[in-house]
C-alpha cells in the first residue's frame, strides 16, 4: 500500500510540475526583447536548400488563450502579408495571408537559442488557392532571427503602414510576388 502511495504522489508532483511550465507568460515571447524577425526560405525541393528569399515580420502581443501566447503578425518587407502566431513554451504555430488573402503561409518552428537576439528553426509552407488541391509554391525550411524593433505601435498601424508597399525584389532584381521568393534557377 506504501508502494502505491509513493508512485500515486510522485506521479502528482510530476504532473503539476509539467503543467506548471505550460502557462504563459513564456520567455523569451516574440515582442519582448525587440518585435521585428526576419524569415528566411530554404527549399525543401532542392537537394542543396536553396535559399529562396529574406522578409521582415512584426509580432504585436494579442493576449492569452488557455496555455498559449497569442500574437498578430504584419510583414514590414512584402505587401498585405499579415496573421496570427500562437505560442506555447519553445514551440510557434503561424498562419497568414497575403496577395488579397489567395496566397497563405502556415510556419511551425521552436525558439533555439535564448539570447538577446534568438534564433528560430523550423518549417514553412505556401500555398495558392484554385478550384482543386490548391497550388503549392514551396515546402522548406525556415529560419527565424529577431533583429529589433518595429516602429508601428500596434498591428493596426503596421497593417495600415505596410499592405501597400511595393513587392521586393530577389537578387537578379526581379520582382517577387510571393512571400518566399522566387524559384531558383537550378530546379
Amino acid at each position: 500500500m506504501k508502494k502505491y502511495l509513493v508512485s500515486a504522489v510522485s506521479c502528482a508532483l510530476l504532473c503539476s510540475a509539467v503543467s506548471s511550465h505550460a502557462t504563459p507568460p513564456f520567455k523569451p515571447d516574440l515582442v519582448a526583447e525587440g518585435n521585428r524577425w526576419t524569415i528566411t526560405f530554404y527549399d525543401d525541393g532542392s537537394g542543396t536548400h536553396n535559399q529562396w528569399a529574406t522578409q521582415g515580420l512584426c509580432f504585436y502581443y494579442a493576449g492569452t488563450y488557455g496555455s498559449q501566447q497569442r500574437y498578430q503578425w504584419v510583414s514590414d518587407t512584402f505587401p498585405d502579408w499579415n496573421g496570427l502566431a500562437t505560442q506555447e513554451g519553445d514551440q510557434i504555430f503561424m498562419h497568414g495571408d497575403y496577395a488579397q488573402d489567395v496566397g497563405h503561409d502556415g510556419m511551425e518552428w521552436e525558439i533555439v537559442t535564448r539570447s538577446r537576439n534568438n534564433m528560430g528553426a523550423g518549417h514553412w509552407k505556401e500555398w495558392r488557392e484554385d478550384s482543386r488541391f490548391g497550388r503549392t509554391i514551396g515546402w522548406g525550411n525556415a529560419r527565424f532571427e529577431r533583429v529589433g524593433r518595429c516602429e508601428p505601435g500596434s498591428a493596426e498601424e503596421a497593417w495600415e503602414k505596410y499592405r501597400d508597399i511595393g513587392y521586393p525584389r530577389d537578387d537578379k532584381g526581379r520582382e517577387m510576388y510571393q512571400p518566399m521568393g522566387n524559384q531558383s534557377d537550378n530546379q
